[in-house]
C-alpha cells in the first residue's frame, strides 16, 4: 500500500492531485496535510511513502518542507506540485533532494502520477542496488580479495577492508604519499594498450617491512568522462612458497635419484604428483577468482551505465522505466550468480554427515519443488518406481538432483515440450541413477568441461543461467563419495548419470 502525504492550502488543487494519484494507483492512501501541526505529527508517525507538496502555502513553503522532509527522511520522494514556483526555486529545490518538479497546468496534471512511479521505483532500484553492493563486497570480503579504484594522478578514490588489510595499512591516505602499488606507471603503461587491462604477480614490501606476493589484475575504465583504474589482489603469498620450496625440494630430489636406489626414485614420483596437485590447485583458485570477478563485473557495468544515464540525461518516462527494468534484470542476474556461488561454497566447506536415503522420497521433493516451473515449461517427467535407497545426504542430494532436472527443462529446442525420464540401474555392486531427456544434446568435446564452474555453451539470451549448477553438482557428487557423467549428442537428447556405491 503506497501512503502519500498531499499538502496544499487549496481544497480544490488537492482534490485535482488525489484524483490523479488515484487514477494511477490502484492501492493508494492519502493523507491531507493543511497547516503546521498537522505535518509535524505526520512527520513524527513517519507512516508515508511519499510526499506531494504545494510551493506558496500559508505558513510555509514548499522548499522548507522539502528540507524538513529530507533531513528527517532522505530517501523519501518528495514531488513539488505547484503553479507559483520560478525557475530559480526549482533549482534550489533539485539541489536540496528535489524528486521532480511538475507545474499546476491542464497539460502537466498527468505527469504528476507519473513522476511519482518514477520516484519510487527510483527509490527501489536504489535500495536495492545498495543491497547488492553490500552482498558483493561481503562476499569479496569472504573471497579475501582486496578491491580499488585509482584516478590518473595515482591517488586512491576507494577501496574494501580487505585492500587495506593485505597492505598492511590503515586507510588510503597511508598510499597518497608512498604508493606501495605504483598505480601512476601501471596507468601509462595501459594507456598505451589497445585494451586497457593487465594481470600479473608482484612482490610487494609493506610499511612494517614484511613482504608479500600478489595477485594483480587492473582495467582501466571510464567514469564520467575521466579514466580511473579498477583493481583486484588477491594474496599469493603462500602458493609462491610452495613453489619455492618444490623446486628446492625436486633439486634435491633429482640429486638423490642419482646417488641412491629406485626406492627414492618411487619417492620423488610420489612428490612430484603431491606438486602437480598443488599447482593444479592453485591454478584452479587462480581461475576461479577470475571468474568471479568477470562474472560479476557484467550486470554491475549494466547497472552503472543505466544507472549513469538516469541520473546524467533528461529522458522520456516510458525509455527511463525501459532503463530500470534493465537495472532490474542485471540486479537479478547478479544475485542470482552470488547465490549459486555461495551454495557452490557451502558444499565444498561444509560436514555432511552420510546415512541411508530414500531416493522416492528425494526425487518426490525436488518434483515439488519445481512443479511451477515443470507447469510452465509444459513438462512431463517419468518417475520409474521403486527407486532405491543409497548412502548419502539429504539436502546435498536434493541440491543435486534439482539441478540436472531443471536442466533437463530448460535445454531444448524452441517448441518442444520437455520430457524427463528418471529411473535406476544395477552394474557391478554400483547404483546408478539416470536423468534422461529430449534436449538439444551436448558434443562430444563438451561433455567434461560442462561441469567445471562457469562453462556455459550458451548464451544468457538463449538460456539463461550462471554456469555453476553442473559444478554444484559434481562438487556434490565428490563430497558424497559418488560420480556423475553424462552421455549424449547434439539433437539426441542427454542421459546424466549419479553413481553411487551398492555396498553399505
Amino acid at each position: 500500500m503506497l501512503h502519500v502525504l498531499v499538502i496544499d492550502d487549496n481544497k480544490a488543487d488537492r482534490a485535482l492531485v488525489i484524483r490523479e494519484l488515484k487514477r494511477e494507483f490502484a492501492q493508494i492512501e492519502i493523507q491531507e496535510i493543511l497547516d503546521e501541526k498537522e505535518l509535524a505529527a505526520a512527520i513524527t508517525a513517519k507512516q508515508f511513502n511519499a510526499v506531494v507538496t504545494d510551493y506558496d502555502l500559508r505558513w510555509t513553503t514548499g522548499l522548507d518542507i522539502l528540507r524538513t522532509v529530507k533531513q528527517l527522511y532522505p530517501y523519501c520522494p518528495v514531488i513539488m506540485f505547484t503553479g507559483t514556483g520560478s525557475e530559480e526555486i526549482a533549482v534550489e529545490a533539485m539541489k536540496s533532494g528535489l524528486d521532480d518538479y511538475v507545474l499546476k497546468s491542464q497539460s502537466k496534471y498527468i505527469k504528476l502520477p507519473i513522476s511519482l512511479r518514477i520516484a519510487i521505483e527510483r527509490l527501489e532500484n536504489r535500495r536495492s542496488s545498495e543491497l547488492l553492493e553490500i552482498q558483493l563486497r561481503r562476499l569479496l570480503n569472504q573471497l579475501q580479495i582486496g578491491t580499488f579504484r585509482a584516478n590518473s594522478n595515482g591517488n586512491y578514490i576507494e577501496s574494501n577492508t580487505v585492500f587495506l588489510k593485505l597492505l598492511g595499512i590503515d586507510n588510503l591516505a597511508q598510499l597518497q604519499t608512498r604508493d606501495i602499488l605504483n598505480i601512476r606507471e601501471y596507468y601509462s603503461i595501459l594507456e598505451e594498450l589497445p585494451e586497457p587491462q593487465q594481470e600479473l604477480e608482484i612482490e610487494l614490501q609493506r610499511p612494517d617491512s614484511t613482504f608479500i606476493w600478489i595477485a594483480l589484475s587492473i582495467t582501466m575504465n571510464e567514469i564520467d568522462k575521466e579514466k580511473v583504474l579498477d583493481g583486484l589482489i588477491e594474496d599469493i603469498t603462500t602458493r609462491k612458497q610452495v613453489e619455492l620450496e618444490r623446486q628446492q625440494l625436486n633439486s634435491i630430489l633429482e640429486q638423490r635419484v642419482i646417488e641412491r636406489t629406485v626406492e627414492l626414485e618411487a619417492t620423488n614420483r610420489a612428490l612430484d604428483e603431491t606438486n602437480q596437485k598443488l599447482i593444479i590447485a592453485n591454478q584452479d583458485l587462480e581461475t576461479f577468482s577470475y571468474s568471479v570477478s568477470h562474472d560479476l563485473r557484467s550486470p554491475l557495468r549494466a547497472i552503472q551505465g543505466f544507472g549513469t544515464i538516469l541520473q546524467n540525461q533528461q529522458l522520456e518516462p516510458e525509455r527511463q522505466k525501459q532503463y530500470l527494468q534493465r537495472i532490474i534484470i542485471s540486479s537479478q542476474s547478479a544475485f542470482r550468480l552470488i547465490d549459486d556461488l555461495l551454495t557452490y561454497s557451502r558444499i565444498s566447506r561444509s560436514e555432511l554427515p552420510l546415512r541411508l536415503i530414500d531416493l522416492s522420497c528425494v526425487v518426490a521433493e525436488v518434483l515439488m519443488q519445481l512443479e511451477s516451473t515443470i507447469q510452465h515449461r509444459q513438462a512431463t517427467v517419468q518417475v520409474e518406481e521403486p527407486l532405491p535407497e543409497v548412502i548419502g545426504n539429504y539436502t546435498i542430494l536434493i541440491q543435486i538432483i534439482s539441478n540436472l532436472v531443471n536442466n533437463a527443462i530448460k535445454f531444448v529446442a524452441p517448441e518442444v515440450k520437455p520430457v524427463v525420464r528418471i529411473y535406476t540401474e544395477y552394474t557391478f555392486n554400483k547404483i546408478r541413477l539416470w536423468i534422461e531427456d529430449n534436449g538439444i544434446g551436448i558434443a562430444q568435446n563438451y561433455q567434461e568441461r560442462i561441469f567445471t564452474v562457469f562453462t556455459r555453451l550458451h548464451s544468457n539470451d538463449e538460456y539463461p543461467g550462471t554456469g555453476i549448477g553442473l559444478a554444484i553438482v559434481r562438487k556434490g557428487a565428490e563430497r558424497l563419495g559418488a560420480h556423475v557423467g553424462v552421455e549424449s549428442q547434439p539433437g539426441q537428447g542427454s542421459q546424466f548419470w549419479i553413481e553411487f556405491s551398492a555396498e553399505c
